[in-house]
C-alpha cells in the first residue's frame, strides 16, 4: 500500500499544481532534487573532479539502484542522456548488411523510423506491424515476418499516444524462439509498471529519467545482457569505454559501461539514481497497479462527459489517457486547464506518426497519471471539460 499523504508531501508541487503529464515529464520526489543540488553545491564548493572522486558511492548507486529496478546486474546498465540516445547507441552498434531485415510495430517511437530510414539506404529492409482489432500489437503477424534475414526486433512497450501496455515477454518468447535479438523501448513503461529484464527476455532494453522514473530530464540509461555484449562494439568510443593498450590497440570494457563517454553531468546522474531508489522503495507492483488504476477512472470520468471521446486502445491499458473533444483542439484543452492548474499535454508530432496516420488522428489531448495523483485531480480535470463544453 502506497502512503498517498507521504509521495505527494515528498512533491511539493503537488499542493500547487495537479500534473497529469509525466508521459511528458514527472515531478521529481524531493530526494532526487535534494541529491542534485547537495552534489552541485559540494562541486562548487571543492571542484568538480574532486567531488566525482569523493561522492564514487552516490555514482555507483545509479547502478545498483537501476539494477534492482530491472533485475538485472549493474554491469549490464549504461547511463545515457535520454532513451533515444540510449537506444541509439545500441542500435547503430548492430551489424547491419544489405538484405537484412528489422522487424518492428505500428506502435514504436517516431526517432527509430529515422534509423530505419538510414539503414534502408544500404539495403536494410524494415517489416512493420500492424495492431488486431483491439489495438494490441499482432503478434501472430509479428511472429510469421520473421525469417532467416531477421537481426533484430524492436518495440515500444508503451507507446507516446495512448495506454496501450504491449506483451513485451510474449515477444521476448517470440524473439528467443527464433534467436533474435530484441530491443525493448520502455521510455513510457520505466516507472510506470514493472519492467524485468530477465522475465521479459529482452537482449537490450532502454529508459528516460524525465518521465515516470520522476528523475532529472538530460538522463537516461541502457541495459544489455551482459551475454550479447561481446557481439557489439559501439560506435563513438572514447576512452571511458576501452582499455588504451598502445597507440594501436584498444580493448573494451566488459560491461555496458562500454557505451558511455567521459564527460557526463555527475548531478544528474545521481539524481537519476536518487530517483529510481525512490521508486524501488515505494515499490513497482504497488506504483503499477496505482498507475493503471487511475488510468481506468480517468477514462471512466472522461467518457461520461458529452462531446469528449477516450481514444485509448488495446486489452491492457496503463496510466496514459488520450481524448479529444469537439470545439476545441487538443492544443486549446491543454491550454485552457494549464490555466486552470491542470497540466496535461498533447500527443502528436513525429512521436506517434506511424499510429497516428493509420488511424486517421492528426493530434490527441494525453493526460498521464502516476501513483501520486489522486481521484480529486482527475475529477477536477473532467469538471472543467465538462464547464468549457
Amino acid at each position: 500500500m502506497i502512503d498517498i499523504d507521504r509521495v505527494r508531501a515528498d512533491t511539493p508541487a503537488c499542493s500547487r499544481i495537479a500534473h497529469l503529464n509525466n508521459a511528458g515529464s514527472s515531478l521529481m520526489p524531493g530526494a532526487a532534487y535534494d541529491a542534485m543540488i547537495d552534489y552541485l553545491q559540494r562541486e562548487q564548493a571543492i571542484g568538480g573532479y574532486e567531488t566525482a572522486a569523493e561522492r564514487e558511492s552516490d555514482t555507483a548507486r545509479f547502478y545498483q539502484e537501476a539494477a534492482r529496478l530491472y533485475g538485472c546486474s549493474p554491469e549490464e546498465i549504461a547511463y545515457c542522456e535520454s532513451d533515444t540516445q540510449a537506444w541509439l547507441k545500441f542500435f547503430h552498434s548492430l551489424r547491419f548488411s544489405p538484405g537484412d531485415r528489422i522487424v518492428t510495430t505500428r506502435l514504436n517511437y517516431g526517432s527509430h523510423f529515422v534509423s530505419f530510414i538510414q539503414k534502408a539506404e544500404l539495403g536494410v529492409e524494415t517489416v512493420v506491424v500492424g495492431c488486431d482489432a483491439n489495438g494490441d500489437v499482432d503478434l501472430h503477424g509479428l511472429e510469421k515476418s520473421l525469417d532467416e534475414r531477421t537481426r533484430l526486433i524492436t518495440m515500444s512497450h508503451i507507446p507516446t499516444g495512448g495506454g496501450t501496455i504491449s506483451p513485451a515477454a510474449e515477444v521476448g518468447r517470440i524473439a528467443r524462439d527464433a534467436k533474435v535479438p530484441f530491443v525493448l523501448d520502455a521510455c513510457q513503461s520505466s516507472g510506470q509498471i514493472p519492467v524485468r529484464v530477465r522475465e521479459i527476455g529482452c537482449t537490450a532494453m532502454t529508459a528516460t529519467g524525465r518521465k515516470y522514473l520522476r528523475g532529472p530530464r538530460g538522463t537516461g540509461l541502457l541495459y544489455v545482457e551482459r551475454s550479447f555484449l561481446g557481439q557489439m562494439e559501439p560506435t563513438a568510443l572514447d576512452q571511458h569505454g576501452v582499455e588504451l593498450l598502445d597507440a594501436n590497440r584498444f580493448r573494451l570494457l566488459d560491461g555496458a559501461r562500454r557505451f558511455e563517454n567521459y564527460e557526463v553531468n555527475h548531478a544528474a546522474r545521481v539524481g537519476l539514481g536518487a530517483a529510481i531508489a525512490y521508486a524501488n522503495e515505494v515499490g513497482m507492483e504497488a506504483i503499477g497497479e496505482r498507475v493503471i488504476a487511475l488510468g481506468a477512472v480517468c477514462r471512466q470520468l472522461l467518457s461520461d462527459i458529452p462531446g469528449v471521446t477516450v481514444h485509448d486502445r488495446g486489452s491492457v491499458l496503463g496510466g496514459i489517457v488520450t481524448f479529444s473533444m469537439s470545439g476545441m483542439s487538443p492544443r486549446e484543452i491543454q491550454q485552457y486547464l494549464h490555466t486552470h492548474g491542470v497540466n496535461i499535454s498533447v500527443s502528436g508530432g513525429a512521436g506517434g506518426r506511424i499510429d497516428f496516420q493509420a488511424r486517421g488522428i492528426d493530434s490527441l489531448a494525453r493526460a498521464s497519471l502516476h501513483y501520486f495523483n489522486t481521484r480529486e485531480e482527475i475529477q477536477k480535470m473532467a469538471g472543467l471539460l465538462a464547464q468549457a463544453r
